[in-house]
């Protein structure tokens, strides 16, 4: 499969911090396969959804390579996300000495089981390998996000690679919810107060002060139990102050009155403004539910795009000179329920890439959705979207 080789763009040995965007399957499962099998100490992998398809089982594979050769593997997964999984799965995984954690089970005779935690997901999709290199997006270890011509669904998708001391912040976010969920963490491991995580929110989303200078690449994570507005701020900073672009791109679309306010008065002004949403959506009842904001927002001067090749599965979101992706959504579960983790940058290099990819996909892959068109389409249409927009907290 050349989609899981050890084939990679690029040097994780290089040395200095860097922020790679790498888009989809074919270049961030390469990376990601290619950093475990080089690992020497120790390995963490938070995935929502990680499923025994040739996809899951590469990595599973790559983990217990790296665990028998004296790796510390610490895997978490989330137990809706990865349902319907066989736990042989992880059967030569746990021989070789690795701990391996299910997120919120749902089974009520699980020993972690909280009726009240069901709600609450790891929609994070996280690896770290060695303290160095971090991979932090949108895409999930499962067959959909393989190459098309290896069989799979050749999904679009984004993931941030940093290699550097921000992986080491990664890590620590990880083993927050790794000690939440009851599993035993390292010896000498950095534990964050609340009042410095607090102090990095102010300085790394950029919420408090935008006349700062705010580090080259940040880590935005964000959790159901207390901080779950902190993405949410630093995406409403940015897009407030935007002079120039805001681009996004977000599989499932259905913002808050907040940011549609801040999308809306950015294309007022004078900012291009625009939106990429799926074409044809894996959980159609969001799709129907963003169709219903279609009218507001180009109303107000925001350019719509639908993607029109396969499956969107992205999160990302460029403003001006700076950049981010990783598993958030604008919708209320990311908002509300979820774990979320992106890796933000105003490294021009990460920037410019990003910009660059999203241009490409407004130009090959994407239709702009007319306004006078889109009003005329059918009645049943409209009253489908209102309905799902009404129900869009339960989706």
């Amino acid at each position: 499969m050349s989609c899981t080789t050890d084939e990679s763009p690029v040097d994780l040995d290089a040395p200095g911090e860097r922020i790679t965007l790498l888009r989809d399957g074919a270049e961030a499962i390469p990376a990601m396969l290619k950093a475990i099998r080089a690992a020497r100490h120790e390995v963490v992998l938070e995935m929502y959804w990680l499923d025994d398809s040739v996809v899951g089982k590469a990595f599973v594979e790559a983990l217990t390579g790296s665990a028998r050769t004296g790796a510390a593997v610490y895997v978490l997964y989330d137990a809706i996300g990865s349902l319907g999984v066989d736990p042989a799965l992880y059967t030569d995984l746990l021989a070789a000495g690795a701990r391996v954690l299910e997120f919120n089970p749902i089974a009520p005779w699980r020993q972690r089981f909280r009726a009240g935690w069901v709600s609450q997901r790891d929609h994070r999709k996280m690896l770290v390998v060695d303290e160095r290199v971090a991979f932090v997006g949108g895409l999930n270890l499962g067959l959909q996000w393989l190459c098309l011509a290896e069989g799979g669904g050749g999904w679009r998708d984004d993931v941030a690679m940093v290699v550097g001391p921000t992986a080491g912040r990664v890590r620590a976010l990880f083993f927050e919810t790794w000690a939440k969920q009851g599993g035993e963490c390292p010896k000498h491991l950095r534990v964050f107060t609340s009042r410095e995580r607090a102090a990095a929110a102010r300085e790394e989303l950029g919420v408090s002060d935008m006349s700062r200078r705010h580090p080259v690449v940040a880590v935005l994570g964000h959790d159901a139990w207390g901080a779950r507005w902190a993405i949410r701020r630093a995406y409403l900073s940015r897009i407030r102050s935007a002079e120039r672009r805001v681009l996004i791109a977000n599989s499932y679309f259905v913002p808050d009155a907040r940011v549609k306010r801040a999308l809306k008065y950015a294309a007022r002004r004078g900012v291009e403004v625009r939106v990429i949403v799926p074409g044809v959506s894996d959980v159609p009842a969001v799709k129907y539910a963003t169709e219903w904001l279609y009218t507001e927002l180009m109303t107000a001067g925001i350019h719509v795009h639908e993607w029109t090749t396969g499956i969107l599965h992205s999160k990302t979101l460029l403003v001006d000179h700076w950049a981010t992706t990783g598993s958030y959504n604008l919708d209320y579960r990311s908002f509300r329920y979820n774990l979320e983790a992106n890796l933000a940058s105003t490294d021009p290099s990460f920037v410019d890439s990003v910009e660059a990819s999203m241009r490409k996909d407004l130009a090959e892959s994407t239709r702009e959705i007319d306004l006078a068109t889109w009003k005329k389409r059918p009645l049943i249409e409209k009253l489908r979207s209102w309905f799902f927009y009404l129900a869009r907290k339960m989706l």
